[in-house]
């Protein structure tokens, strides 16, 4: 079919009576974005690939969002405006998948956009290979300084079958132990990082997480997605752009950090356990909770947001420093050959001194903070 045709699409039960399904789901959970959904959508139906249909999933905005939504809408039979109770960008995207009909699906989120060639060069691929998932590259937007950063996968391109997931696998699950540990893992894990094949991705219950009680909520789908998969294909093209905001540190705080990045550790070791492979894992996840689930709660510790004082903040480093999983973490000695700030870290958590990590952390927020304001 050309580009220029029209698509008359079928939704209810399934049930086509001759009609035409799309190519494509495209799902964009919606949420207090008035700001950015204009040119997310905009990315989306300047598309050269006309063949897709676009749900725009509102989660219960407390701005002009729907209106937004409902007025972008207009004209374009492509596009489905939904309203749905508030459940967090996971449930949203579970939403999303239940009410899509496209063969592949794609998560975009709402303040981000994406190149126009996107959707024909990612359907191209996927049929040529016959793909369950397709995996890209994106672009950092970083809103501070205006600057983009091309993010790359860590294969040469394309790669396929079993050697993509095996690198894939291992660079979710954490990261390698050696210099530059985490050059290659940036925003792996995202949902909007992947087209899947619908009905596999139905077939295989592939779900997200509640964000409200774990972070980190598409990467255990990442994790799963790639275990299961037996046809992957990585793709050089950077088609994505994602919206970077460096100033969170200074404007986010979240009291249960460390406890809802515990449940993402738990949920992905429970899912590589059932399949008798966790052992071969371990090491590598437990350096993912030691150098990134721990060592992010720790500078939330600090963050200007929260209000406590000494007492609060050290009471919360304690807490931190008893936790199960990190007394595991911190007696590997996978990161011993990393880069530099991996070792100190390693040496820092391993001493458990509440004060030495304390003030560690506490003049390591702060040098971030200032280093955020002379940019």
């Amino acid at each position: 079919m050309g580009n220029n045709e029209t698509y008359t699409w079928i939704y209810g039960d399934g049930k086509t009576g001759g009609l035409i399904l799309p190519k494509i789901s495209v799902i964009v959970p919606v949420y207090n974005v008035e700001k950015y959904l204009g040119k997310c959508v905009k990315s989306i139906l300047s598309q050269s690939f006309k063949d897709f249909e676009l749900l725009l999933i509102n989660d219960a905005s407390t701005d002009s969002s729907l209106a937004a939504a409902e007025g972008l809408a207009v004209g374009d039979k492509r596009v489905k405006v939904l309203d749905k109770p508030h459940g967090g960008l996971g449930d949203t995207r579970n939403y999303g998948v239940a009410h899509a009909y496209g063969k592949y699906i794609l998560f975009i989120d709402s303040d981000d956009w994406v190149e126009p060639d996107m959707f024909e060069n990612l359907y191209a691929a996927a049929e040529s290979f016959g793909a369950e998932m397709v995996v890209f590259n994106f672009i950092r937007e970083n809103l501070s300084d205006g600057e983009s950063r091309e993010c790359t996968l860590p294969v040469n391109y394309p790669e396929a079958g079993r050697a993509a997931h095996d690198v894939m696998l291992q660079k979710l699950i954490g990261p390698d132990g050696e210099e530059n540990a985490w050059r290659h893992v940036e925003m792996l894990g995202c949902a909007w990082r992947r087209m899947y094949l619908r009905s596999w991705f139905v077939e295989n219950n592939i779900r997200y997480g509640n964000e409200q009680k774990i972070m980190l909520e598409d990467l255990p789908a990442a994790i799963k997605s790639h275990c299961l998969a037996e046809k992957i294909l990585l793709v050089g093209g950077t088609y994505y752009h994602y919206r970077y905001n460096p100033d969170s540190l200074s404007t986010r705080y979240r009291p249960k950090k460390m406890e809802m990045l515990s449940r993402c550790f738990d949920c992905v070791k429970g899912f590589l356990t059932k399949r008798n492979i966790y052992d071969a894992y371990r090491e590598r996840h437990l350096a993912w909770f030691l150098r990134y689930a721990a060592h992010s709660s720790l500078v939330n510790c600090f963050s200007p947001m929260n209000e406590k004082g000494f007492k609060g903040r050290y009471g919360e480093v304690s807490g931190i420093l008893k936790n199960p999983i990190l007394r595991e973490a911190v007696k590997s000695d996978y990161l011993k050959k990393g880069s530099k700030a991996d070792r100190i870290i390693l040496r820092v958590l391993r001493s458990r001194n509440a004060l030495i990590v304390y003030t560690f952390y506490r003049n390591y927020t702060k040098m971030l903070l200032k280093d955020k304001k002379r940019k």
